[in-house]
């Protein structure tokens, strides 16, 4: 078998399995070695990619929805019962669901990018739309509804636009004391709570929206998204509905993740500041991007770097490893220089190496120079 190298004609993962037989040997490749001399132990195209869609990410979807509903259980829990106790595993469980949002947030294509003024995404993390912390937006909203008369039903939530609801305004609400002074001292929020009642209803709606989003997306990815087939299927085929190669698609998708998270956080404004939990936030991203490049559950199931190891660039896979740990390294430290360095070689690898050993064009035009 001989091995792909970066003279071979560019390939869509999916029709690589049919086509890999025909590659002729060459020296172009970024590593040395291949998978063996069987042709059957390598990875296929068609493995890997429905590997990544059905091991990690769909899987990651329906943890972000099942985060959302546990969330609700508590938010109930601690309503009926106030106490130093019941708010401090609310605020726990916002940090779990926290990070299982940041397991999937990469995936901005198909059902988090259902519509083009207002996808799904911005309504769960307002910030992805321009960079912009809305908590002063958010603060005054909570308030208004806490003060007010209005019915906090289904209308009155359905209403609030992006910069209202969504994760940032559940850490507001549960995180800071919501009257003069915002504090963030647990016994002042819990005292919030004590003193207006109405302030759990506006959380239990906010959060009820959660939940109603994160099912949607959820569904698009596994039932069916806009009416058609799920898009789970969609990815496993061989063209987007805007005439995309699905592989490309997720590519670009992961790639703006990390120029988002590296140009409008890590050197713009951190997130998640109430709950302390930025950087955690970034290992669980990470965490979520080393499982689909590397598929280890189940454990024999190959992932997109085994494809490169297998296919003669395995230096470029092992490039892709070290960048990654330096990342988790940094988060774990919180270095936020070191981590922005480590995100804009992940950046870098997303569009180059990546690209490269699976044969794919992205379409794209850079000039960052990292």
């Amino acid at each position: 078998m001989a091995k792909l190298s970066h003279a071979h004609p560019l390939l869509p993962l999916a029709l690589a399995v049919a086509l890999v037989p025909a590659c002729q040997e060459s020296s172009g490749g970024a590593g040395e070695g291949v998978a063996g001399d069987d042709d059957d132990a390598l990875p296929t195209g068609p493995e890997v990619m429905a590997n990544t869609v059905d091991n990690t990410i769909v899987p990651d979807f329906a943890a972000f929805a099942d985060a959302t509903e546990a969330m609700q259980a508590e938010i109930d829990a601690f309503c009926a019962a106030p106490s130093a106790d019941t708010l401090a595993t609310v605020q726990a469980q916002w940090r779990s669901l926290s990070e299982s949002w940041n397991a999937v947030v990469p995936y901005n294509l198909g059902p988090l990018d259902d519509d083009f003024i207002v996808p799904k995404i911005i309504l769960v993390e307002s910030m992805r739309q321009r960079g912009e912390n809305y908590i002063n937006t958010v603060r005054e909203s909570a308030g208004q509804a806490i003060e007010g008369e209005d019915p906090l039903d289904t209308d009155f939530i359905e209403g609030l636009t992006f910069n209202k609801v969504g994760l940032l305004a559940l850490e507001v609400l549960v995180f800071e004391d919501s009257r003069e002074g915002n504090s963030t001292d647990p016994a002042d929020v819990l005292a919030d709570f004590e003193a207006r009642p109405r302030k759990c209803g506006y959380l239990r709606g906010i959060n009820e929206r959660l939940v109603a989003t994160a099912a949607e997306v959820e569904l698009g990815w596994s039932q069916s998204f806009q009416e058609g087939e799920a898009f789970r299927d969609t990815m496993l085929g061989t063209e987007l509905p805007d005439g995309a190669e699905p592989v490309a698609a997720l590519l670009i998708a992961l790639q703006e993740h990390f120029v988002y998270l590296r140009d409008r956080k890590l050197d713009g404004i951190l997130d998640a500041q109430l709950s302390g939990h930025f950087y955690p936030n970034v290992s669980a991203m990470l965490d979520a991007f080393e499982r689909l490049l590397e598929q280890p559950d189940p454990e024999d199931e190959a992932g997109i770097l085994d494809f490169m190891d297998a296919y003669g660039f395995d230096a470029d896979a092992q490039t892709v490893r070290d960048n990654l740990a330096a990342a988790k390294a940094a988060a774990v430290a919180e270095d936020r220089e070191g981590l922005s360095a480590a995100i804009g070689l992940l950046d870098g690898n997303v569009k180059r190496e990546i690209p490269d050993a699976l044969g794919v064009e992205l379409g794209l035009t850079f000039s960052d120079g990292d």
